[in-house]
């Protein structure tokens, strides 16, 4: 992870938002890893896991959409708005 990653200013490491797999509901095709343009993923023991967490986008779910399983999931974006919002206390907008 690249430590000088900002979102609105905002360290990159700080905002909680990449991808969570359901081990159980993944079948290994490995959609993510090919369509996620960040890596964040990688392959483990035939299935998709989260290589690279703060490379995502924050509020990106193209992955998510294209798994036809529906084993990637994401937090709640309410809770990761009032997450930044709080963030942007410390670090205000320049």
């Amino acid at each position: 992870m690249d430590e000088s990653k900002h979102y609105l200013g905002i360290p990159r490491l700080l905002i909680p938002w990449h991808p969570l797999v359901d081990a159980e509901a993944c079948i290994g095709c490995g959609v993510c890893v090919k369509a996620c343009k960040h890596g964040v993923y990688a392959e483990s023991d035939g299935k998709a896991v989260v290589a690279n967490p703060y490379e995502c986008e924050v509020f990106c779910q193209s992955c998510q959409f294209q798994c036809e399983v529906g084993a990637i999931s994401f937090p709640k974006k309410e809770a990761l708005k009032a997450t930044i919002k709080e963030l942007r206390k410390q670090y205000p907008p320049r």
